[in-house]
């Protein structure tokens, strides 16, 4: 283990950014996926001019935007599982070099828009297994606090480079896409050298001699979150989270118009509601002491759907701003979470288990502004359907916390690393034996929970 770590603590101070960045391979594997995500971000909107200019159709320029989510369909958790069967320096490096050569073919004059679109398919594919391995990365370099505080520098450095990406992106492509995307697929290659350069080779985790059908190598990744009662509590919770922190943004369009605003209003509620989520998270993680943070994410995590109420009674423009910014503060919870997350999945499972986070997340954030949406379309406001939403939110959450495990099931997780899961599930009769016994009845959690 590099880098200067501190375990996880209930008493001990927060961790420090000098000790996240502490050592090179944290800044680099930090550096990489800045520009990488920058880089994504930048590509989505020079594609999404380029196919606009070439067709003039507006359907078709959005599919070309909404085609780099449609790995989470399905590919995403393949290429994870065989993120784990590799180096996760070298899946990332592979990544970043695909991408950097079949963006740089989109940027070619001429390319027919059926196979622009396949390219751009294909370099969104291997997006989620570079998002995986990084993620399984960094708890082998920092770990305990340190390791919760670098997730909220993640968190951070994810808002802020698609910010700058859709910004530079927006800019840039007004002159010229295809610079755009040449410039896109430079960055690209840059990332890369940085991974050979300051990351270390290290082995692939999971162990070559138990390897199965890729498929079924995948379904392990679910059922390792979904079985484990600690891993199925956090991903529910963050989905859940989630799932009503996007809404304010999601629906800013249509509800900026009905709140008396135009677009001005509309970008305010669009960037209020990241803002929100970074300073929150940084807040929440850098100052906050580890043992009041645990009493304090239930409470964050209803906040959520609770900010949401007020939309019922057609707020005007300034309320809406307030209630996306008071919604987004539920998203300080997810930093903490995740690094319980992170500690509890063992070694070889990593990649598979963040490809169940990510995927979950992608989705359900397009499921809830679409079902939001669909509301709307009946006799109910935006606004009126925003407060249904969350009230049916209060209700899930509210079931997720009547069934919080205690802190006791949360430092055993962390202690344990999963021990019982280590070998794939399923596969041996004593650790589904041991994972029965961290499955004891809710009830019991849910009296002693602190």
């Amino acid at each position: 283990m590099s880098g200067n770590t501190r375990p996880h603590t209930e008493d001990g101070r927060p961790a420090t950014y000098r000790e996240v960045f502490a050592t090179g391979e944290v800044r680099a594997l930090f550096g990489s996926f800045t520009i990488s995500k920058a880089s994504s971000m930048l590509a989505r909107i020079a594609v999404t001019f380029l196919v606009f200019e070439a067709t003039e159709s507006p359907l078709l320029s959005a599919a070309a935007f909404g085609i780099s989510y449609a790995p989470y369909l399905g590919p995403a958790q393949l290429l994870a599982t065989v993120a784990d069967r590799l180096p996760y320096r070298t899946t990332m490096v592979v990544a970043d070099l695909i991408r950097m050569v079949l963006i740089g073919l989109v940027a070619v004059p001429g390319m027919p828009l059926p196979v622009m679109l396949a390219l751009v398919f294909t370099s969104a594919m291997v997006e989620p297994a570079y998002d995986a391995s990084r993620s399984a990365l960094l708890p082998k370099l920092v770990t305990g606090e340190t390791l919760t505080l670098a997730l909220s520098v993640y968190l951070t450095l994810n808002q802020s480079a698609q910010l700058v990406g859709y910004l530079l992106g927006g800019v840039i492509a007004a002159v010229d896409p295809r610079i755009a995307l040449l410039i896109d697929s430079a960055t690209f290659g840059v990332s890369a050298i940085v991974l050979m350069i300051f990351i270390k080779r290290r082995p692939a985790q999971s162990d070559a001699s138990k390897r199965k059908n890729i498929f079924k190598e995948t379904g392990e990744g679910f059922v390792l979150v979904f079985r484990h009662r600690v891993l199925r509590t956090i991903a529910l919770v963050v989905f859940t989270s989630i799932t009503f922190a996007i809404i304010p943004e999601g629906v800013a369009a249509s509800w900026a118009p009905e709140a008396g605003g135009g677009p001005i209003l509309q970008g305010t509620i669009m960037a209020s509601a990241p803002l929100a989520a970074i300073v929150s998270s940084v807040v929440f993680t850098r100052f906050v002491k580890p043992g009041i943070r645990k009493k304090l994410i239930r409470p964050l995590v209803l906040i959520g759907p609770l900010a949401l109420l007020p939309a019922l009674f057609g707020p005007p423009g300034p309320v809406v701003v307030a209630i996306a910014v008071t919604c987004n503060l539920t998203v300080a919870s997810i930093a903490p979470l995740n690094g319980i997350f992170v500690s509890a999945v063992p070694d070889g499972y990593r990649a598979r288990a963040f490809s169940v986070m990510q995927s979950g997340t992608a989705l359900i954030q397009g499921a809830a502004v679409i079902s939001v949406g669909v509301l709307a379309q009946t006799s109910l406001s935006v606004s009126q359907s925003v407060g249904l939403w969350g009230i049916a939110g209060v209700l899930v959450v509210v079931f997720l916390l009547l069934t919080w495990p205690s802190n006791q099931e949360f430092d055993d997780a962390v202690a344990t690393d999963t021990t019982a899961t280590a070998s794939a599930p399923g596969e041996s009769d004593a650790a589904d034996d041991q994972q029965a016994v961290r499955d004891e009845p809710a009830e019991h959690s849910a009296r002693t929970a602190g």
